[in-house]
């Protein structure tokens, strides 16, 4: 039982440790005005503007600062057929307090 315990916790700071290495975008802080993008699970965030993102970041919430951005996006949904699927940069121009909501559609 010692070993099991043990080795969850090996395990567990593993991933913990990896996690730790990707680099999420910047955000605004609290004071400044911002808009939110909403991604759901199917949907993986690898790139804004000129910054590239690790997809295993999984991000579901993004607060974004107000203005014209480009966003990357990958497929990472059920559909085998549409796996790791990504189009051009989305062009979006970002609003001062509205949320974006993006639904994956096959």
């Amino acid at each position: 039982m010692q070993s099991l315990r043990r080795w969850c916790g090996v395990l567990l700071g593993s991933v913990c440790g990896l996690l730790s290495c990707i680099a999420l975008p910047e955000q605004p802080s609290g004071a400044q005005p911002y808009a939110r993008l909403v991604l759901p699970d199917a949907i993986r965030l690898v790139g804004i503007d000129t910054q590239a993102l690790d997809p295993r970041a999984r991000l579901s919430v993004l607060d974004v600062a107000p203005g014209a951005h480009h966003f990357r996006f990958v497929y990472a949904g059920s559909s085998t057929a549409h796996a790791g699927q990504h189009n051009d940069p989305f062009a979006l121009e970002m609003v001062t307090g509205r949320q974006y909501e993006l639904e994956a559609r096959t």
